[in-house]
């Protein structure tokens, strides 16, 4: 009967971390290049999970999200796989959001000012006439002046989500082919959280956790009355 309640206190858990990610989720419903992330229970020994063993998961969903024009030169949008790759304090970071913009020395930054790269470095912007190639190429007043670093990952699930971005932790970072992904100047990827999906996700684990709660009270209620019994039986 414990055992059975220490299950059931291990799925509830389940479900609150659930609803917090469903939170985060339509939190950054509207965040441009924003990816989903979701909780699984993983199949754990019987010997660890009877010990209470943290047998959760998480995973991002990196599915292709919608794109929308917004006819703003800065803005880009990767159509296909792969990630920016911006420069950070901490080294760098790897993010589907494109809505860049200008330093003021002159180079393509994210909006909170960490350089995006090109394959040779941050990408000077000096001129009129900003053009991005299918391909990443940038092109200022009519001249070359870098293209955008753009990579993948063999394995996007081992990055190390920070926000609206992610850091490699080991993992190595591969050119794409340019080939398969594209690059849309004047748009965006939207975020890939459908929020009616969400909400209906979110109904289900409120009512998972409300059974779970029933389930616990019934047991415990349970071994309560036989505790009274087996001690009634000892007086005699």
């Amino acid at each position: 009967m414990l055992r059975g309640i220490q299950r059931l206190a291990s799925d509830m858990k389940a479900r609150i971390l659930g609803q917090e990610l469903i939170a985060n989720n339509l939190a950054n419903a509207t965040t441009a290049g924003f990816k989903a992330q979701r909780a699984f229970k993983a199949v754990l020994s019987e010997r660890v999970a009877a010990s209470g063993g943290d047998n959760l998961r998480l995973y991002t969903s990196f599915e292709q999200g919608p794109i929308e024009t917004t006819d703003r030169p800065l803005d880009l949008a990767i159509n296909g796989e792969g990630f920016f790759v911006i420069d950070t304090p901490y080294g760098e970071c790897f993010t589907r959001c494109g809505a860049f913009t200008l330093s003021s020395n002159g180079l393509l930054t994210t909006m909170s000012g960490e350089p995006v790269l090109g394959d040779g470095g941050p990408i000077p912007i000096d001129g009129q006439e900003i053009t991005v190639g299918r391909d990443g190429t940038v092109y200022v007043d009519g001249d070359e002046v870098g293209t955008l670093r753009i990579v993948r990952f063999d394995d996007p699930q081992r990055l190390s989500r920070e926000g609206n971005r992610f850091a490699a932790r080991g993992a190595t970072p591969i050119p794409v082919n340019p080939d398969e992904t594209e690059i849309i100047q004047g748009a965006l990827e939207r975020s890939n959280v459908n929020p009616i999906d969400e909400m209906v996700e979110m109904i289900n684990l409120h009512r998972n956790f409300e059974t779970a709660q029933r389930s616990i009270r019934l047991q415990d209620e349970s071994a309560r009355q036989l505790i009274e019994r087996a001690g009634r039986s000892g007086r005699r």
